[in-house]
């Protein structure tokens, strides 16, 4: 085991000789939790998405700050076009705004009526825009059902509608080819559906409580998910990241350390999990306040400590170079990646 001290507060934790990671900046523009951050597919820009109602674009590899946008609603969630010309961005009000990258505004707003929109993401070809929301049940003072919709962008119309009466929807991922379309629910299930063709292929209980992210490797063969499964009261097991055969959702183990393991993976709710650009390396985030990287046979290579908030969100640069993670407390971490 190493330790790399990189300040005061922030170190990591090395389990394995074969990666390297070092902190860069620690960026601080938001007043509010980051939800979501994002890299744009050239490698030029890096995004990140608050509950304070604003966008922050950030140039790269230097993160010089470029430009904000001030939204008039708390965002949730944000994707690139696969072009790179366009932010989607979800939050509540049921709107979402395309912002034009290179007009530095929002051009165009979609709207939803009631519902909170959780999750968008762009398919491979930029054609569509999946949407995954919730809608506010005043009986039960909660979001109690949701939907997952696709917007056709050259169409400008809603191509599919599919709606989910027993819980929001917060995660959304496209394959990269374009094929299947993932949704994670409230209710601990993802569904995957044929995205050209408008129809269910199958459905995984992926967590005993709740689904906060689905994400396919690059290859398209693997589907990670990271949620909360409900443990035993008292219970200090950590909580696995399910990752199941992307084709049919067998069953293919999950990345845990084990209780011999001395608890070194995460203990609470996952919040985020991303592959790297050549799939060998998954990260992840919770609310233990740490940032995980594994190797997608199931090694824990690293941990990252140095979040005061809970981690919301982490994503990989399209080079592998740069893990960016946010949290809670309006904190966005950069950390360099080195693999041998």
């Amino acid at each position: 085991m190493w330790f790399t001290l990189t300040s005061q507060r922030h170190r990591v934790v090395r389990y394995e000789s074969n990666v390297q990671v070092e902190i860069v900046p620690v960026l601080t523009p938001h007043k509010g939790s980051v939800v979501a951050v994002a890299f744009s597919p050239d490698g030029k820009i890096l995004a990140s998405a608050s509950r304070d109602g604003t966008v922050q674009f950030w140039d790269l590899p230097e993160c010089h700050h470029a430009f904000a946008i001030d939204l008039n609603y708390p965002a949730l969630s944000i994707s690139f076009s696969p072009d790179s010309r366009w932010l989607a961005i979800g939050g509540y009000g049921g709107l979402i705004s395309l912002c034009s990258i290179g007009d530095q505004k929002v051009v165009k707003v979609l709207r939803l009526g009631e519902e909170v929109i959780q999750a968008v993401a762009f398919s491979p070809n930029g054609k569509l825009l999946a949407i995954g929301s919730g809608v506010w049940s005043e009986e039960e003072k909660r979001l109690a059902t949701g939907s997952l919709k696709v917007w056709h962008m050259e169409a400008e119309e809603f191509v599919n509608n599919w709606e989910n009466p027993q819980a929001p929807v917060n995660s959304v991922a496209f394959s990269p080819d374009g094929s299947l379309l993932a949704a994670g629910s409230w209710d601990g299930q993802v569904k995957v559906w044929y995205a050209g063709e408008g129809t269910f292929k199958y459905a995984v209980r992926a967590h005993t409580g709740w689904v906060r992210c689905v994400a396919f490797s690059p290859d398209g063969e693997v589907l990670a998910t990271a949620g909360f499964s409900y443990q035993p009261m008292g219970s200090w097991w950590e909580t696995p990241i399910p990752i199941w055969r992307a084709k049919d959702g067998t069953p293919l183990g999950s990345l845990r350390v084990g209780f011999l393991g001395f608890i070194r993976g995460h203990r609470g709710p996952i919040n985020s999990v991303a592959f790297s650009p050549k799939g060998q390396l998954v990260a992840s985030g919770g609310n233990d306040k740490t940032v995980k990287i594994w190797h997608i046979d199931g090694l824990l290579l690293c941990s990252l400590e140095g979040h005061i908030g809970l981690v919301n969100t982490v994503a990989f640069s399209p080079d592998g170079q740069i893990l960016a993670s946010g949290d809670s407390n309006g904190t966005i971490i950069i950390w360099h990646i080195t693999t041998s």
